[in-house]
Formats: structure tokens, C-alpha cells, sequence
């Protein structure tokens, strides 16, 4: 798969993609919701010439709480540009504690509460490919 990661803690990130790409995954890192908009936006447009169907990413992962852009706001400048992308939401809060962020986006998105193990995100970004 091909993977879009937003994580503005370096540590964690690093972390993502260690792991991601052991499990053979292509993965671009950003650190915020507004660099992660951008390269998806950059990549999705690229893509566009070569098939209207392709989505650029298999999988976008995104943080919930970042710098510039929250990872709702992000998620849903991408599902506005492509409503079929597959969104890994991850977020240290209850899902209660989100949903005026992201209400809209709980039927096109998939919730992961922190903490979690790299099993345990293993496993989720399995069932979703």
C-alpha cells in the first residue's frame, strides 16, 4: 500500500514508518494537517493523468491533534477532493471528545484510540488494505 502518514511528533512518525514499510508499505511523511493536504493534493493531481479512478494513497493516516491543520480539517480537504480515499483517523481522545471535529467523518473515516500498540496498528492498516 501506498501510505500518506501526518504526525507532528518526529519520534512517532519515525516510528510509523519504520514500521509501515517492514510491513512493505510505501509511506510519505508529513508533520502537520496543512503539509499532508498539500502533498495530497500534489500527488492526487499527478495521478489524475494517469487514471480518473487511482486514488494517490491506498491509505492516508492522520493525527487528530497537529499544528496548522487539525487532522479532521485535513481529512476533510481530502475526502472534498477525493471521497473515497481510506482515512486511518489516530487520536490520544475518546471518540466522544471528537465528534464535534469530526461528526460528519465518522461514516468515511476509521477511529484508532491511543495508546495503541504497533500490533495493534498493524492489524487495523491490514483490515483496511
Amino acid at each position: 500500500m501506498n501510505i500518506l502518514v501526518a504526525e507532528d511528533n518526529k519520534f512517532t512518525a519515525r516510528q510509523y514508518k519504520i514500521l509501515l514499510e517492514k510491513m512493505g508499505h510505501k509511506v510519505v511523511t508529513t508533520e502537520d494537517g496543512s503539509e499532508c493536504v498539500k502533498k495530497y493534493k500534489e500527488a492526487f493531481s499527478k495521478s489524475e493523468f494517469d487514471s480518473l479512478d487511482e486514488s494517490p494513497f491506498d491509505l492516508v493516516l492522520l493525527d487528530h491533534n497537529m499544528p496548522k491543520k487539525t487532522g479532521a480539517q485535513a481529512a476533510k480537504e481530502i475526502l472534498a477532493k477525493n471521497p473515497d480515499q481510506k482515512i486511518l483517523f489516530v487520536t490520544a481522545y475518546q471518540r466522544w471528545a471528537v465528534e464535534d471535529d469530526t461528526d460528519e467523518l465518522f461514516d468515511k473515516i476509521v477511529l484508532l484510540e491511543k495508546p495503541f500498540t504497533l500490533g495493534q496498528l498493524s492489524r487495523k492498516i491490514e483490515s483496511l488494505g
